[in-house]
């Protein structure tokens, strides 16, 4: 048995604990000479706190890879989420998550965005998710959304989206169009 759980903590929870522990910036300037062609590769680590009064919470832990250039900006994340419900007696999941985000300024105030993500079946909790299906939580998903700016502090965002169930990755579940209105203080 404890072999076993050394064999996944190999396999599963060392790769993301060394991108963890590697706080390092990178920054690459290509053809500095010429300011329309900068392009630049960075690599950030945060983490992010979400709490629903009452409902529950989810914890990220970020790392990311990201492509800046004139106009496009690509990302990749490795985290390492934590999330549950208010008032369970179960410990909160701890699951694996991979992002991947492209962005396409339109303008300076509008551009185009894709993403998808997938989140791992929980690694505790004997692999039943508490919030699977809940969109205010982490969840495998695909989107597209259109962000643009109408004054300097407010933005807008309309865009759609489909959840994935995360063991079969259809597409067969139903789109989810939003909105959201963003002022910023």
């Amino acid at each position: 048995m404890i072999l076993n759980l050394l064999n996944f903590c190999y396999r599963k929870l060392l790769p993301l604990i060394i991108i963890c522990l590697a706080n390092t910036d990178l920054q690459a300037q290509i053809h500095p000479e010429n300011a329309s062609t900068k392009s630049k590769l960075t690599f950030d680590q945060n983490t992010d706190l979400t709490i629903y009064e009452n409902l529950g919470f989810f914890r990220k832990f970020k790392n990311t890879l990201t492509f800046y250039n004139n106009k496009l900006e690509m990302s990749f994340s490795g985290n390492l989420v934590e999330q549950g419900l208010a008032n369970s007696f179960i410990s909160p999941d701890l699951q694996l998550q991979a992002e991947l985000e492209l962005t396409y300024k339109l303008r300076d105030n509008l551009s185009i965005n894709s993403y998808g993500k997938y989140i791992t079946k929980p690694l505790n909790n004997g692999g039943n998710g508490q919030t699977r299906y809940n969109s205010l939580f982490e969840q495998s998903e695909i989107g597209l959304e259109v962000k643009t700016e109408l004054q300097k502090n407010i933005q807008l965002e309309v865009g759609d989206k489909i959840l994935l169930d995360n063991n079969n990755l259809n597409l067969k579940s139903p789109m989810r169009v939003y909105t959201r209105l963003l002022k910023k203080f």
